[in-house]
């Protein structure tokens, strides 16, 4: 990973140079200071911009297929800019380990500053990470945010090394103790039975030397759990939001809060089923809400609709609200588009200010979305804006975007899965979070990354800086990779 020139460095630089005057030479007494990180979350080289991780699981590093790596671009006050960026695999110097083939370095991301020095670190999960004799046990590093940029990373050391546990299958990132202190939730596979799973909280801070906090385990109510954190009842500590299967079942289990406490996390309201979650006030109120997605189809999830759906669980100040529910589907009044069978309407789902009015709107992704007729465009995929308001989410101004809507770059193509995956992050530092919408799918297999910036008034991106990235944009080598299987800023 190359250290990139800042413009505090080239300042500073410049802050040494001696000026000439009459023969003398005059030189600073004191050096030009550094400029204090920003310590936004997902501002990884503290600048004052965030930056956006991307996922690629499956990318061959070294000759070694399915190693894994991941790239990050840095934002600017133009949005991401590809020039400046940072590729990271278990090969980068100061990253441990080697990278191997099955590894799938990158399959979780998780963002936060977990040393407390300012800039955001990632987190960065190799479930299948062979530990000693076991194979899959997996692994987790930090990668340490700089004045640089990304630089160096650390092992977070494993619990539970156990031969198949895919330790880090789920990942999180958040003060869930209230103690200023940024934590690791983390799940993998225990030794207390067929399918069982744990999730770990290990509590910061974390040192470059690898030390942690204390580490508590919970027995996991779901299989192959997916982890997001978000505070839910308003109060300094954050909370959890457990996703996944019904143990020893084949339909998808109700998703479970956890509640953030200064001794921990406790378990608390059982939700309804979803395999994707995001938090975010959407009616303005001081509680995160809860939104899942569950894109499944009646035949695989009893409980889901045709086409997918998505459901919030307003917030408030107990945590989730056991009567403010509401669920949405493509058939739902206001919401654009009509629902069916493959949409998989909810398969990612993002909450940020798009419009900058002070609440929270969603972004909703149906990669599964055909259009036209004879030739179809299988796949080719959507992306639905719904806003936030007083009263909570609505469909009033409602949108859907593809390839083909205005500034969007590309066209609408069959397997383009648009939507796949969504990040909602301010990148341009304007007051409206901005989307990063990535698909695995797209560019023949070979993965593709949009960034639409946030707009106010009642356009839900605006087309001015819209663009799109490849693999080979960002630096990778095309092929397929997973390139966009996970989003983080």
């Amino acid at each position: 990973m190359t250290p990139r020139t800042t413009p505090a460095r080239l300042a500073s630089a410049a802050a040494t140079a001696a000026l000439a005057v009459g023969g003398l030479l005059a030189v600073p007494t004191t050096a030009a200071a550094a400029p204090a990180p920003s310590r936004l979350t997902g501002d990884f080289d503290g600048d004052g911009y965030r930056d956006v991780a991307v996922a690629a699981p499956a990318a061959t590093v070294g000759g070694k297929k399915w190693a894994g790596q991941v790239v990050v671009t840095y934002g600017t006050k133009h949005g991401l800019a590809p020039a400046r960026r940072t590729v990271i695999s278990q090969d980068s110097p100061g990253v441990p380990g080697a990278a191997e083939k099955n590894d799938e370095f990158g399959q979780q991301l998780a963002v936060a500053d977990l040393n407390g020095d300012g800039y955001s670190d990632l987190a960065v999960s190799t479930p299948k990470e062979k530990v000693g004799r076991k194979e899959g046990s997996g692994a987790l590093v930090v990668v340490w945010g700089s004045r640089t940029g990304l630089s160096g990373a650390t092992t977070v050391k494993n619990p539970q090394p156990l031969h198949g546990s895919y330790f880090g299958v789920g990942l999180a990132a958040a003060d869930f103790t209230g103690d200023g202190k940024p934590d690791l939730a983390v799940a993998a596979q225990s030794d207390t039975g067929r399918n069982a799973y744990r999730i770990r909280l290990i509590r910061g801070p974390f040192t470059k030397q690898g030390r942690t906090g204390k580490v508590t385990s919970y027995q996991a109510p779901l299989e192959s759990p997916g982890l997001t954190a978000g505070r839910v009842d308003g109060d300094k500590k954050a909370d959890l939001v457990v996703t996944g299967l019904q143990t020893g079942k084949d339909v998808l289990g109700a998703a479970v809060f956890y509640r953030g406490t200064s001794s921990g996390l406790a378990k608390g309201t059982k939700l309804r089923a979803g395999t994707t979650a995001a938090v975010g006030d959407l009616n303005g109120d001081g509680y995160g809400d809860i939104v899942l997605g569950n894109p499944d189809e009646p035949d695989v999830e009893p409980s889901g609709s045709k086409g997918g759906e998505i459901s919030v669980i307003y917030g408030t100040k107990s945590g989730p609200s056991t009567s403010r529910r509401k669920t949405l589907t493509q058939n739902s009044p206001g919401v654009p588009g009509a629902s069916k069978t493959g949409d998989g309407f909810g398969s990612a789902v993002a909450i940020g200010d798009f419009d900058g009015d002070r609440r929270a709107d969603l972004a909703v992704g149906v990669p599964g979305k055909t259009y036209g007729r004879d030739p179809y465009l299988y796949d080719a995929g959507a992306v639905v804006y719904l806003r936030g308001s007083a009263s909570g989410l609505t469909t009033a101004g409602a949108a859907a975007v593809h390839q083909d809507s205005a500034g969007v770059p590309g066209k609408r193509a069959d397997g383009h899965a648009f939507g796949s995956a969504l990040l909602a992050s301010d990148v341009n530092a304007d007051g409206r979070a901005d989307l990063t919408i990535a698909s695995p799918e797209a560019d023949h297999g070979s993965g593709m990354l949009w960034h639409l910036p946030g707009a106010a008034g009642s356009a839900p991106y605006s087309p001015t800086g819209s663009a799109a990235f490849t693999q080979a944009g960002l630096g990778l080598v095309k092929g397929y990779a997973a390139f966009g299987n996970q989003l983080a800023g």
